[in-house]
């Protein structure tokens, strides 16, 4: 298991790399992110063959955040108020896709939603409202290389 200090210099958090977190694709005429995670064995329960709740989350969190960041253009931060999240299948450790999407993104709130598959599987899906704060400008830059890398 890696350290829960990144040792990269751009301040990517560390979790990103842990699962191999990946933008695979941005539609913003559509509102929508696919992105791609990978679950180890280690993030499972029941001897290892059951990705823990709290993993699911991330991922769903995640992609509603980077989605919300790519349509403000790294100007605003989603900050998660509220998240609920409906667990429908058991996850296995293995690649995960996320496909986030907007209700309503406004001046200073934001309405999102997410759905978590493996192998074309639903495992769970989410909403979210998130407060959409002011990102400082001079982090623009670290925002944007965390998201697309």
């Amino acid at each position: 298991m890696r350290s829960n200090q990144s040792n990269n210099s751009d301040h990517r958090p560390v979790y990103l790399d842990i699962f191999n977190a990946k933008v695979e694709e941005v539609n913003k005429t559509e509102e929508t992110l696919s992105m791609s995670f990978e679950a180890s064995s280690d993030f499972c329960h029941t001897g290892g063959r059951i990705l823990q709740g709290g993993f699911v989350a991330t991922m769903l969190d995640c992609s509603m955040a980077f989605l919300a960041f790519e349509l403000t253009d790294y100007e605003k931060s989603p900050m998660t108020i509220d998240m609920n999240i409906n667990y429908l299948s058991s996850g296995a450790p293995g690649k995960y896709l996320a496909r986030a999407k907007v209700t309503k993104i406004g001046k200073s709130i934001g309405f999102l939603s997410s759905e978590l598959f493996q192998d074309d599987k639903l495992i769970a899906s989410a909403t979210c409202t998130a407060k959409m704060a002011d990102i400082n400008k001079k982090y623009l830059k670290q925002m944007k290389d965390t998201v697309r890398k």
